[in-house]
């Protein structure tokens, strides 16, 4: 008995056929899917040495999504998709949760080390962070006294303007934890006399000399914090003395999920 293999060639009505953008829509609503279902197990009100490993896989596989490349017709159909837009506010929370949790963790860490630059130095993020303070630098290179609004527990960036460029730095986080954190971190670098730390909003800007100020990326809420930033900059503001503004943001992905 003969056995006769038959190849078919089926071609789909155009009805059924999905285009390459509806395939990337469903793939990358499936991913988010899946990441908002891991983040459930998880008590982001706390972090541990134990979970903080797993956490973090958990967070660079929503980074690895983050980082694709799509054009604005796709960020579009992304942006308008029901499912994703149901799913965001439990992605914008959750980053911004573990953000602040792993920043005090290292801020904890580092406080506990005898030699904190080099703890710093092994930060995986540190590169990042040097290349990306080198460039604010150097396109303002006349700044005097740097002011950052939401500078976090671990304030990285005024700790390389104050070494690498010899910057006075004022650091200002509402979040009283972070805050005193913060101040313990500089005074364990050492640069207790280069960088202070405020307490409280933008408001404080209004209370204090400085020429740049930073508006973080994770900095709540945006137009608040501008629309008072305005007003303080248009009473401070001088002839011949130009005041610098510079905020975080991301672009494409990143923009839309954190």
């Amino acid at each position: 008995m003969s056995t006769v293999q038959i190849t078919e060639n089926i071609n789909f009505p155009a009805l059924f056929q999905a285009s390459e953008k509806q395939l990337q829509l469903y793939d990358i609503r499936s991913q988010l899917l899946l990441f908002c279902s891991k983040i459930t197990e998880f008590d982001l009100t706390k972090l541990t040495d134990s979970n903080l490993a797993v956490l973090c896989k958990v967070f660079t596989e929503l980074d690895a999504l983050g980082n694709l490349d799509f054009d604005n017709e796709m960020c579009e159909c992304i942006l308008q998709d029901p499912v994703i837009q149901s799913l965001l506010p439990t992605i914008h929370s959750s980053y911004s949760n573990f953000f602040s949790l792993d920043e005090t963790h290292l801020a904890q860490k580092i406080l506990k080390h005898e030699n904190p630059w080099k703890m710093l130095q092994s930060v995986p993020l540190y590169p990042k962070y040097k290349n990306l303070i080198s460039v604010h630098f150097h396109n303002s290179s006349r700044i005097e006294v740097l002011a950052f609004v939401g500078c976090g527990p671990i304030p990285v960036t005024l700790l390389l303007f104050s070494k690498l460029y010899g910057i006075p730095c004022i650091g200002i986080d509402k979040d009283s934890e972070a805050a005193t954190l913060a101040k313990r971190c500089v005074k364990h670098f050492g640069l207790e006399k280069k960088i202070s730390i405020i307490c409280g909003d933008e408001t404080s800007l209004s209370k204090i000399k400085w020429n740049s100020v930073l508006i973080a990326g994770f900095a709540e809420p945006k137009l608040r914090i501008f629309q008072n930033l305005h007003k303080i900059i248009k009473r401070k503001s001088e002839p011949k003395k130009p005041i610098y503004v510079c905020y975080r943001n991301y672009t494409g992905m990143r923009q839309l999920l954190y």
